[in-house]
């Protein structure tokens, strides 16, 4: 291992600064294809300039609009990101019909933390909910809270 106060090479030197402005630059696609007047696939990770925000029929960037989406925040028919908000949604926060990720809300929910109708989590919170800690009118679980009472692991 490289002591700290060595002095790194000229290539080296080269080699990080191109890095470093790699992420200040940024990065922009977008298709010559449009539909509706929206690209076909418009990619957009922004840089110290931009917030990267891309609208396509595909999004892909730092906040995604589309109907295929991928991005920290993303939005669309289905959806992949860090925060999402789509029919078919798959994230770290997932918000839609059918939700999976760490937390979820929707109609239909695999999650760690789940609120909906159909609720698969590790806490779940529903309609028809199914964790270790299960909460609504049926529940199935460990610990299950219901209008039939409390019930504590045997």
């Amino acid at each position: 291992m490289r002591a700290i106060t060595q002095t790194r090479s000229v290539q080296e030197q080269a080699q990080l600064r191109l890095a470093v402005n790699r992420q200040l630059v940024g990065y922009e696609y977008r298709s010559k294809l449009s539909i509706f007047g929206l690209p076909l696939l418009h990619i957009n990770r922004g840089g110290a300039d931009s917030l990267g925000i891309a609208k396509g029929i595909i999004a892909i960037g730092d906040i995604a609009i589309g109907l295929v989406s991928m991005g920290g925040l993303a939005v669309g028919f289905v959806v992949l990101g860090g925060i999402s908000l789509g029919a078919v949604s798959i994230a770290g926060i997932a918000v839609g019909l059918v939700a999976i990720g760490g937390v979820g809300a929707g109609l239909l929910v695999f999650a760690g933390c789940g609120i909906g109708y159909w609720v698969w989590a590790a806490v779940a919170v529903g309609v028809n909910a199914h964790g270790v800690v299960a909460i609504g009118l049926h529940t199935l679980g460990a610990l299950t809270i219901s209008p039939k009472g409390i019930t504590f692991p045997q």
